[in-house]
């Protein structure tokens, strides 16, 4: 996916990355503390998604400062809600409005064919 293929979405695919990663790595493991821990868990994901995304959408999606700001804001809400929002209609926009589909679809439409024959 070149620089054009991305300009197109509102998030830079490592940004529908980031928010997605963090809160599937965040809040699969605040089960092992029958949740006792959401609370600090959810302010992490606030912080560390919001200063992620908003240098991700500010260096490499070529946003504003005030924009980045907007997106990296955006992004901790998403990431500090205490849900998992991976199978869910949020994760789903997160991957739309990233061009992540694209990215994945791109990526297996690489792959050698499993039929075993070269056409």
């Amino acid at each position: 996916m070149s620089e054009a293929d991305h300009s197109a979405t509102i998030l830079h695919p490592a940004s529908g990355a980031l928010i997605l990663g963090l809160d599937w790595l965040l809040f699969s493991e605040n089960a092992v503390t029958l949740g006792l821990s959401t609370f600090l868990v959810a302010a992490i994901g606030f912080v560390v998604a919001g200063f992620s995304v908003g240098i991700v959408q500010r260096r490499y999606g070529t946003d504003g400062v005030g924009i980045a700001v907007l997106k990296g804001l955006l992004a901790g809400i998403t990431v500090g809600i205490p849900l998992p929002v991976a199978g869910t209609a949020v994760g789903g926009g997160v991957v739309a409005l990233s061009g992540l589909n694209a990215v994945w679809r791109s990526s297996s439409e690489n792959l050698p064919s499993s039929r075993g024959d070269d056409t």
